[in-house]
This record gives structure tokens, C-alpha cells and sequence, in this order.
């Protein structure tokens, strides 16, 4: 069984925060990814940054900077009240009532690793994220019976050598002992966040986003962008996320994003009695040749393709119709329409 969603590349709103208190709901059972229909959107941009989320917000307080990491190195002693600012006003209550009144019912929240753990000599901001988090997600699950999935989308040293994975061109967290261990401390912090929440069963464990260890970009995209040593070393890190996560409460699903491999290249590698559930990311710009005018008859084809070998439930966590070539206006109604 495969559950598909629908996922926006980010929320942009600067609405004030909402005064009025939940109202209360019967507490949900542990999801289960299986025959769970997902609808819901990426809060992007707000407790980690990407230059290309919100252009006016990064010129305004990054400037010519090219990641967060950059960035908070510029601004030095700056970076943080700017970050909690940005944490206090991005995503407020108002967006949510926003979202479940179009029929969102889950919100996939990415976060810096900084949010969960310090890392000696890392230029990211550690602050309140995690208060920001609990702010908004138990407001979703206690107003409108969200699932949240919490999304660690950068790890110590970087994953992917892109921003979003640390920083440009940083691939640190393969084959790092240190970084590895401290990828594991913030999975502990998080872990211990939801455990504590008040509704365990509300949440979704991500510790991973995209790891990518191929230097040739070209191979981004693909299943040629994480090479066997990489494999290997995602691998061991899914086997301790995994064990950690069953040993505090088995009944928390833990979200596996491997790469650009699919579901069904890491299903072999476990039990199929694991609570798992992979995410999936469709993309168009990037890694094959594509264009406006053919992309619909690409994101059928991915579409069923994500299905992988029906062990695991499957999630599209992200996905886009922009295109290598030829993006035209007037086919965004019919690509967008056919992805979702």
C-alpha cells in the first residue's frame, strides 16, 4: 500500500499569530503509514533557511551569502535575535488554520540539526527552535489533528553538499566518526521531543534528508548521486536511528529519505515487521532532460515507479514541475494538475 501526498516546496505567510486556544480532540492512534492518505505541505524556510525560499527576507539579512551557514558566520553575534525573529513571525497559527481549511492534514517540518543539538565549531544557530516547533505542531495536532514529521534535514559536517545540507560543497558526515555520533545526539533530542509531547502518535521521525556523497553534480537527482560508500554509511545510520527509535517506543514511524534510490533499492536491507515508511522526492530541473511540454508523461511514470516493491509504505515528501528546458506558463495548471 502506498501513501502518496501532496507537498508544497514551502509556506510563505507574515500573518500575526492567532490568540484563540485549540480546541480540544480525541488523541489519534500511532499512524500507520499503510493506509494513511497524506495532504500536506513543507514549512520550508522556517526553522532552516534556503536562499531561494523566501529571496526578499534572505537579500534583507544574508545579502550575497549562499547558506545559512554562511550567512550566520556574516552576521556573527546578529544571527541569532535575527533567526528567532524569523522563527516568532514565519509560520504562525493563522497559516495553519490556513492550510486545514484546504485540506492539509500533515505538515512535514524541516530543521537544522542545530535545533536538536551543539556541535562544537558548527556556524549554526542553536536557540528556541524546538519551542517555535512545539509552538506550532501541538497547535496543529490539538486544532485540526495534524500529523507532524519531524524532518532533521541537515546533519553535522553536510550531507549532500548543498545548503540545505550544511553548506556548499560540505560532505563532512560521510565516513565521520564524530559527526556521526553527533548526528545521533540529535536524534536522541528529537526523539525525546516527541516522546514528551503529550501525543507520541501524532509524530513522524525524518533523520535524514537527501544524502548525497557524489561530487559530480550532474548525478543529482539520481540513483548514481549516492555512491556504495555512501550506502553503506546511510545504511549503518538508518540501523541506529531504527534501533533507537524502537527501544523509546516502537510505534513512532520512522521516515527513511535515501537519497534518490527509492524504496525499492533499501527495502531488502530491512525486517518488514520495521514501522518504516520511505519518502520520495520527484524532481524535473535536474538529472534527466525534461521539458513543460512532456514533464506530465514524467511525473505519471515517477509516480508509479515511487510505489517501489510494496514492502514499505511510501511517501512523496517533495516534488516540483519545474523543468530543465522550456518552462512555460501556460502548462503550469496541466503538470501541476497531473502531479497531484
Amino acid at each position: 500500500m502506498v501513501a502518496f501526498s501532496i507537498i508544497a516546496t514551502s509556506l510563505v505567510s507574515f500573518i500575526p499569530f492567532a490568540t484563540a486556544s485549540p480546541t480540544a480532540r480525541q488523541q489519534p492512534a500511532y499512524l500507520d503509514w499503510k493506509t494513511f492518505k497524506a495532504n500536506g505541505v513543507n514549512l520550508g524556510g522556517w526553522l532552516a533557511q534556503e536562499a531561494v525560499i523566501d529571496p526578499n527576507w534572505w537579500s534583507q539579512n544574508c545579502g550575497t551569502t549562499i547558506d545559512e551557514w554562511t550567512c550566520c558566520a556574516q552576521l556573527g553575534s546578529k544571527c541569532g535575535p535575527i533567526l528567532e525573529r524569523r522563527y516568532a513571525t514565519f509560520i504562525t497559527p493563522t497559516d495553519i488554520d490556513k492550510l486545514a481549511t484546504a485540506g492539509v492534514n500533515i505538515l512535514r517540518i524541516p530543521t537544522t540539526y542545530a535545533a536538536w543539538v551543539k556541535v562544537p565549531g558548527s556556524n549554526f544557530y542553536s536557540g528556541n527552535q524546538a519551542q517555535f516547533f512545539k509552538n506550532i505542531a501541538s497547535y496543529a495536532i490539538a486544532k485540526h489533528g495534524m500529523h507532524i514529521i519531524l524532518d532533521i534535514h541537515s546533519l553535522p559536517g553536510g550531507v549532500n553538499g548543498m545548503g540545505f545540507g550544511e553548506g556548499e560543497g560540505r560532505f563532512g558526515w560521510f565516513n565521520n566518526v564524530t559527526n556521526f555520533d553527533y548526528s545521533l545526539r540529535a536524534v536522541d533530542a528529537a526523539l525525546a521531543f516527541i516522546q514528551s509531547s503529550g501525543t507520541p502518535q501524532s509524530y513522524t521521525l525524518e533523520p535524514i534528508n537527501e544524502p548525497v556523497d557524489n561530487r559530480d553534480f550532474t548525478t543529482f537527482g539520481t540513483p548514481a548521486a549516492l555512491t556504495d560508500n555512501g550506502v553503506a554509511w546511510t545504511q549503518k545510520y538508518f540501523d541506529a536511528v531504527v534501533a533507537k527509535v524502537t527501544a523509546v517506543n516502537k510505534n513512532i514511524p520512522v521516515m527513511l529519505q535515501g537519497s534518490f534510490k527509492g524504496e525499492a533499492f533499501w527495502s531488502p536491507r530491512f525486517s518488514a515487521s520495521a514501522n518504516l515508511v520511505f519518502d520520495v522526492h520527484n524532481y524535473y530541473f535536474a538529472g534527466r532532460p525534461t521539458d513543460s511540454d512532456t514533464v506530465s508523461a514524467d511525473i505519471c511514470s515517477d509516480a508509479k515507479a515511487s510505489a517501489g516493491d510494496g514492502k514499505f509504505p511510501v511517501f512523496v515528501g517533495e516534488w516540483s514541475i519545474e523543468t530543465v528546458a522550456d518552462n512555460k506558463f501556460a502548462n503550469r495548471r496541466k503538470n501541476l494538475n497531473t502531479g497531484l
